[in-house]
Parts: C-alpha cells; sequence; structure tokens
C-alpha cells in the first residue's frame, strides 16, 4: 500500500507535481462512473500507445551506439501507459461489472507518474504518486542503488536494490528500452492478472533541469 512520506526531495516533488498534472488522464474519478467513460479512458491511450510501439520497434534499429551507464545518470519523469487494443480485447467479452471493475484498475495504473534520480554515486532515489481506485491521492517514494548488468544495442540491464522496513534488502533487475533520442526509454511493469496481458508501461523522459533550478523556479512561483 502506498503511503505519504514526510521527508521530501524537493526538486523530485516539484518534478512529480509538474508531470502529474500532464499526464493523470482524468483518472481521479470514482469507480461507479467508470463504466460512462470506458471508452474514454481507452482511447486517451492511443496517441502515446502508438508512439510507443512505434519508436520502440525502431529504437533497437536506429540507435548507433550500445547506452552506456554514463547515459542514466540524471532526473527522469515517467507516466503509464498500457496497450490500449489489448485492454479493449481483454474486457470485449466479461460482464459490464467485470468491465467496470478492470478499467478502474486500468485507470488507477494510468494515473501513476513517477520522478526518479539516477546519481553518478549509484544511488537513486524516487517519487511516485497515483490515484486509487477509490479516487484517493498516494504518494510514495524510495531510496537505494543502482548498477548496470548489461548494455545492449536497444537498452540497458539495470539491477536496483532498496532496504525494507524489516532490514532485509529487496533486488529488481530491470530492461530499460532506449528510444533513438537518447532522452527516453521505456520499461516494462508487471501488473495482477486483470491487467497481466496488457503491456503496461512506464515511459521515462530524462529532465533537462537540474534539482536546484527546480526546486527554485517552484519557490519563485510560491512567491507569487
Amino acid at each position: 500500500m502506498l503511503k505519504d512520506r514526510s521527508s521530501r526531495t524537493h526538486f523530485l516533488f516539484s518534478i512529480l507535481v509538474t508531470g502529474f498534472v500532464v499526464g493523470a488522464l482524468g483518472c481521479s474519478e470514482p469507480p461507479s462512473e467508470t463504466s460512462a467513460k470506458s471508452q474514454t479512458t481507452i482511447s486517451q491511450t492511443t496517441t502515446l500507445d502508438s508512439q510507443v510501439a512505434s519508436e520502440t520497434t525502431s529504437a533497437s534499429t536506429t540507435v548507433e551506439t550500445k547506452p552506456t551507464s554514463n547515459d542514466l545518470p540524471g532526473i527522469w519523469l515517467g507516466n503509464a501507459v498500457i496497450d490500449k487494443a489489448k485492454l479493449t480485447q481483454k474486457i470485449s467479452s466479461l460482464t459490464p461489472e467485470q468491465q467496470e471493475m478492470i478499467l478502474a484498475k486500468a485507470s488507477s495504473f494510468l494515473s501513476t507518474i513517477m520522478a526518479v534520480e539516477y546519481k553518478t554515486d549509484g544511488t537513486l532515489e524516487n517519487d511516485l504518486e497515483m490515484v486509487s481506485m477509490d479516487g484517493q491521492v498516494m504518494r510514495d517514494g524510495s531510496q537505494g542503488n543502482w548498477r548496470v548488468l548489461e548494455s545492449r544495442d536497444s537498452g540497458l540491464v539495470i539491477e536496483t536494490s532498496e532496504t525494507l522496513p524489516d532490514g532485509t534488502i529487496a533486488k529488481t533487475e530491470s530492461f530499460l528500452k532506449f528510444f533513438a533520442d537518447g532522452n527516453r526509454f521505456v520499461t516494462a511493469v508487471t501488473l495482477g492478472p486483470d491487467l497481466r496481458d496488457c503491456d503496461a508501461m512506464i515511459v521515462f523522459e530524462k529532465q533537462q533541469l537540474t534539482g536546484l533550478n527546480v526546486a527554485d523556479q517552484n519557490l519563485e512561483t510560491e512567491r507569487r
């Protein structure tokens, strides 16, 4: 369960708030309204899904040099996407009640925004915000470490580790598939059985502003 965290890195939160305004996709509606909005919810993913599908396919053939560990440090903002065609096919044979439940879960996932900073010393910090199925905005974040396990023609295989409250260390291995421009990558997300076959992904874009600049701009906005 996601929970609020009192300690925040200001620039990650600033990036996160900006990204949430852009990428929320109207997913804060309660489940009771999901059925009436189902076609809107699905169609809102069409443009981004098409872009992801076309550009990730071409990424492996147009990138002339393999990404390296030097390409990852920086601040990245991620938005959730789901394959619209597969989601539509999945719910087509279900009852209206079942459709409503799956669309509510899809809407909640599509509201996910992540801000991640990969640091040059091998540490990382992330902040996440999403809207639950009952319309509650939830935030969570963590700190950990990262390292590159393998560099491929189309991306990087990385391992991240995070210390859990009980003291154990959780390690995750992920493949980051880079777009041709080198400033974006996509990584697959494993969801529950209701959305498992819908190609859930997070698409990340590298942010050009430094953490200090983002914080300064946010403070300036607050003063105005």
